[in-house]
């Protein structure tokens, strides 16, 4: 994957992630690095990395995430997307759980229509949405798929076999947005190349001050990327060719490696 696509709640570094990269560092290293402090919270006064790790008989290591997100407004939306799949949840519940077999089920819905709408509507498209599959239950029963053009373009359809596997829900529904072409997401990725090279660019500078004062220290820097990416090689090449203050010892690539984004992996880069 390379990007986390949804936003992650709370406000605990070491919670959300760098507990989880401490554990992999000392697996893939032999180590015993374990937190000793939240600098952030214990050390208000100034700017400090995230946490300070202790190991015996190794330097001590500090660590700083920072997320990238590109565009800035990819969660605001992404949240929105959110918003609109509760609302067809509980369309879906009073209008056709009754009404079809129980299965398992995709509504694929057109972003950028979808975002031109406020939360406030999201009810109201929704059940419309149901009622007009509803109202066309006999086809789509005999197709599994339906095509809808109004309040907002989308499909909803019975998801194949060949596009389940051993640890597929039985029955429910899921959502999605828009297929999108390689060639659409090659374009996008060289759009935000300039951006993140820029956003990567403060957050070097950023951290290189943080790290002052722990020059005996393993200095790590953690880079997450939000949004919506296939081409991690070319994150990979941002920052290897960027230019990184001779205090940071190493830089890592936080990787969500499942659907729901709690198994995250870290791929060293510098």
């Amino acid at each position: 994957m390379v990007s986390f696509h949804c936003f992650r709640d709370g406000k605990c570094e070491w919670n959300k992630g760098l507990k989880d990269f401490a554990d992999q560092f000392n697996e893939t290293y032999k180590k015993d690095y374990s937190l000793s402090k939240c600098l952030d919270i214990s050390k208000k006064e100034t700017k400090q990395p995230e946490v300070l790790l202790e190991a015996s008989g190794d330097q001590s290591m500090v660590i700083e995430c920072k997320q990238i997100v590109y565009p800035k407004d990819y969660y605001q939306k992404h949240r929105h997307f959110h918003d609109f799949f509760s609302s067809f949840q509980k369309a879906f519940e009073r209008d056709l759980r009754n009404a079809l077999p129980e299965d398992l089920y995709q509504i694929t819905i057109n972003e950028s229509i979808l975002y031109q709408n406020p939360k406030s509507k999201l009810d109201g498209l929704s059940r419309e949405i149901t009622l007009y599959i509803k109202n066309n239950l006999e086809d789509f029963l005999i197709s599994n798929i339906i095509f809808i053009n109004k309040p907002i373009p989308c499909c909803f359809r019975r998801i194949p076999d060949n596009e389940r596997d051993d640890t597929s829900d039985k029955s429910g529904l899921k959502l999605s947005g828009s297929w999108k072409d390689t060639a659409i997401y090659y374009k996008e990725m060289m759009e935000a190349e300039p951006v993140i090279s820029q956003e990567l660019a403060r957050h070097l500078a950023n951290t290189e001050k943080k790290f002052q004062e722990y020059i005996d220290c393993v200095k790590i820097l953690i880079v997450e990327i939000g949004g919506d990416f296939l081409f991690p090689e070319k994150i990979i090449e941002i920052i290897e060719n960027a230019n990184i203050p001779p205090i940071i010892d190493q830089i890592w690539l936080a990787d969500p490696e499942d659907e729901s984004e709690n198994i995250i992996t870290y791929h060293r880069v510098v």
